[in-house]
């Protein structure tokens, strides 16, 4: 999930956003579009950037690029009101504005094609990721708010002292890997262990714990992806970091320069795992080679939209996001160059805060209605929220 704090120092990439930020409070829109402009290639595929230089472009009088940043915000499938902007005041007759307008109208409309596949029994269990032992045909479930992985069926397979994220299965060496943090959420948590984080194994036939590797930093593990050798990604997403826990070895290496990620989410690796993709909340799709640990922040189209992303996963010449961060959250397929996209879920009641998936064959199980809306910021259940029941849906992704 998302977990946002500054970092310190403070990196150029955030620095510049604050100092935008200041520009714009001031109404200095010339030194605002100047840090914008700094900004952007920092944060490729950040909407708010985006609508941000477009208004700066349309209060300093660069009609063509104030126009031109109208028709990618259109074409993003985001919600903006855009009628709303005084920015935009003297943009609103011209059929550029009119055209951004009616496609984000049409973004609102309900996408969905997928299909009921569980009903999570128990509620309020804020299910965090999916993952799925091909060898027994069994998914199993993390629950943030309960402290526990479970299978779909409601059986539990094992219980931690803290909240626990990500899931992933290793078949060939039968473990089930996940990450355990405190949180505010956790309903168990001992206030005495907030900060800590752990990387856990159990063995996926009998549940029993086969390794615990604590974390390095405090924050949150919170996503992680397993290579064919046997190799452990996990993303610290509360400060921003990237380690790797070698699979003969007992500690865990840092893979990033402090600073560089905002809040990474999951790690995807490449068919050939030379590359691994990053997913940051803040920053958008960082591509990190695996061998010498460089990062390259990839640049989509400018009506691309790549914040946000939670859950991320390659399939054949595509990238599947689970997107929760923007509005609406949806489910989105970019191509790999992330030139086109295509909304495969949003805007409809059932699917609310969608989380993590699975793909297996050609079909993506995802997490819909996970709750995390139905929480403050300090973990607390909002007055009048109904218990939230949590589903697991299918779609076919294709050849």
């Amino acid at each position: 999930m998302w977990f946002l704090r500054a970092a310190d120092p403070v990196p150029h990439w955030r620095a510049l956003n604050q100092e935008a930020r200041t520009a714009l409070q001031a109404k200095d829109y010339a030194a605002a579009r100047e840090k914008l402009l700094q900004l952007k290639p920092l944060m490729p595929g950040n909407p708010r950037i985006a609508y941000a230089l477009a208004a700066a472009e349309a209060r300093i009088g660069n009609r063509t690029a104030a126009l031109a940043g109208l028709r990618n915000l259109g074409a993003m499938g985001l919600s903006f009101d855009l009628p709303a902007e005084e920015s935009f005041a003297a943009l609103r007759d011209t059929a550029e504005f009119k055209a951004a307008v009616q496609q984000i109208e049409e973004s609102k409309k309900p996408a969905t094609r997928a299909s009921l596949a569980f009903t999570l029994a128990e509620r309020d269990l804020i299910p965090e990721d999916i993952a799925y032992d091909p060898q027994t045909r069994r998914f199993f479930v993390s629950s943030v708010r309960k402290g526990k992985i479970l299978t779909v069926d409601g059986t539990q397979f094992a219980k931690t002292d803290w909240s626990v994220f990500a899931l992933r299965v290793d078949a060939s060496r039968r473990l089930l890997w996940a990450t355990t943090a405190w949180i505010e959420h956790c309903e168990s948590c001992l206030a005495s262990d907030e900060g800590k984080s752990a990387l856990l194994a159990f063995d996926l036939n009998s549940g029993t714990l086969k390794r615990r590797v604590e974390s390095p930093v405090k924050g949150v593990l919170g996503d992680l992806t397993v290579s064919k050798k046997g190799d452990v990604y996990v993303s610290e997403g509360l400060h921003g970091a990237l380690f790797r826990l070698a699979a003969d070895a007992t500690a865990m290496e840092r893979l990033d320069t402090p600073g560089e990620l905002g809040s990474p989410q999951t790690p995807a690796l490449s068919a050939d795992e030379k590359t691994l993709f990053v997913p940051d909340y803040l920053r958008g799709l960082a591509a990190m080679d695996v061998a010498s640990h460089a990062i390259r922040w990839m640049e989509p189209a400018d009506n691309i939209a790549v914040n946000g992303i939670d859950g991320l996963y390659l399939y054949g010449d595509s990238i599947i996001a689970v997107q929760n961060g923007t509005a609406p959250p949806r489910l989105i397929r970019f191509s790999k160059d992330l030139r086109q996209q295509e909304v495969l879920e949003a805007n409809w009641t059932g699917l609310g805060d969608p989380t993590h998936g699975v793909i297996v064959g050609n079909q993506l199980y995802f997490i819909a209605n996970s709750g995390w809306g139905d929480y403050d910021d300090k973990g607390k259940k909002k007055p009048g929220s109904a218990p939230v029941e949590s589903t697991i849906r299918n779609l076919t992704l294709g050849r």
